[in-house]
């Protein structure tokens, strides 16, 4: 999924002649930290409200500080997982989108995003999850699917996190059967660190009433 498929419809811009005081009654009405200014259709920055309270008087005017913003940004065509990654690596809670001429074209939540990434496929199939601890230079995805598949289940999708200071790196992934007993007590012949794993059935109600309410809070 790109990122022009998930531009929000309810979510605005501020112009630089809004002031502070306006910004952040937006920010409350809309329920983000964060706003693109934007002015003639050019992104011009991404103002927080972090940002807004830090200044002397909030009724500033957002155009006496353009040179404190910075301008993250995603273009139209990128996949879901480098808009993730924007969002995750400046601490966003939304992320303008620029066409190729760097015209803005609006802004996708992280809510947004959540929602999208919950109601994929992999994530609401039934199945097991594993998460394991390996070293970077011992990583090797078609090692892990082979004993994956070897105990006759499929790899739904997969997630890296790192610990560059430690040069190790966490992998999440999730599968297509419940029982995952025998796959956990391979990666463990295997000397693979497991440091969760999880399954999920479809008695689980209480699973369900948990994703269920995420899922109305992210869209009241």
């Amino acid at each position: 999924m790109q990122a022009n498929e998930l531009i929000s419809s309810s979510l605005t811009s501020v112009h630089p002649e809004d002031d502070g005081e306006k910004t952040l009654r937006l920010m409350e009405d809309l329920r983000v930290n964060h706003l693109a200014v934007v002015r003639n259709s050019f992104y011009l920055g991404i103002i927080s409200e972090k940002e807004i309270l830090s200044w002397q008087n909030t009724t500033d005017f957002i155009e006496d500080h353009l040179d404190e913003l910075s301008s993250p940004f995603v273009l139209n065509n990128q996949h879901l997982f480098d808009i993730v990654q924007e969002i995750e690596l400046n601490s966003l809670s939304i992320i303008p989108v620029l066409d190729e001429k760097q015209n803005y074209l609006g802004a996708i939540t992280n809510r947004k995003l959540l929602y999208t990434i919950a109601k994929s496929t992999s994530i609401q199939s039934l199945g097991g999850m594993i998460v394991l601890q390996i070293k970077e230079n011992d990583y090797c995805m078609s090692e892990i699917a082979r004993i994956v598949e070897n105990n006759n289940a499929k790899i739904l999708s997969s997630y890296i996190t790192s610990i560059p200071q430690n040069q190790i790196i966490e992998l999440t992934i999730k599968l297509n059967k419940i029982d995952i007993k025998s796959i956990v007590k391979d990666f463990e012949r295997y000397d693979y660190n497991i440091i969760a794993s999880y399954k999920s059935t479809d008695n689980d109600n209480n699973f369900i009433d948990r994703y269920e309410s995420l899922m109305r809070f992210l869209n009241p």
